[in-house]
């Protein structure tokens, strides 16, 4: 059954899956996966179809045979529930304000191994992972949130640019509006994030390790 507003849909039992599209497919979702959070509510959380799995320890190592354990745990979940999670797309990052690039892996299994999301040969960003739009890095700085942001709202204040001809082009009201609308969103996407994470990083003395897959994430903190 579907409410919408004061309108009620008759009832039907559910036989194989509901329809793409359907309103009445997210909530079903959330309900059949709402088990798998509640196992553990203070370190694993979700948002859609995205998971994540949170440890601090007083070593990376530590952290690392937490996560573990917590992903084999999920995938027994998924296996009894039929739930068919996505390995390719698990991510592990580990976050430490030590200088050192130790980044410990996980093996889940003989044919499953989370390697820690670190620089790829050739990548001149700032290794971080993203979740849910905010990009985390090693040391919780935020930088490559900042940059990918300011990269982003640039080219949006380009394409509303290109309409703002002196002779022919949009009224000043009309781009002031498109600016505020479509730049400014863009470009402080997630910012409270970026402030606490900024104000908080020189009072942090443990480092974690965020794992995200199904999206997944897995996090470690150590003592540093």
């Amino acid at each position: 059954m579907v409410r919408l507003e004061d309108a009620y849909t008759d009832e039907s039992r559910v036989q194989c899956g509901t329809p793409q599209g359907s309103p009445l497919s997210p909530v079903l979702y959330m309900l059949y996966l709402a088990e798998l959070l509640n196992q553990d509510q203070a370190l694993r959380f979700g948002y859609a179809d995205d998971i994540a799995l949170y440890r601090i320890g007083s070593t990376l190592e530590e952290n690392v045979t937490a996560i573990t354990q917590d992903v084999r745990r999920i995938e027994a979940w998924g296996l009894a529930n039929k739930v068919a999670f996505a390995p390719e797309q698990l991510e592990m990052m580990h976050f430490t304000r030590r200088r050192h690039a130790h980044a410990p892996e996980a093996v889940i299994s003989p044919t499953l191994t989370i390697q820690p999301t670190t620089s790829a040969p050739g990548d001149t960003k700032q290794p971080a992972l993203r979740w849910l739009g905010v990009w985390l890095d090693r040391k919780l700085t935020f930088k490559r949130h900042i940059a990918e942001r300011v990269e982003k709202a640039r080219k949006v204040a380009l394409h509303i640019k290109h309409l703002a001809n002196t002779v022919h082009g949009s009224p000043a009201a009309s781009l002031r509006k498109a600016t505020i609308t479509c730049v400014m969103p863009s470009l402080l996407y997630g910012g409270r994030s970026v402030v606490s994470g900024t104000n908080a990083a020189k009072y942090r003395r443990r480092p974690f390790t965020r794992h995200h897959g199904e999206h997944s994430n897995g996090v470690t903190h150590s003592e540093g």
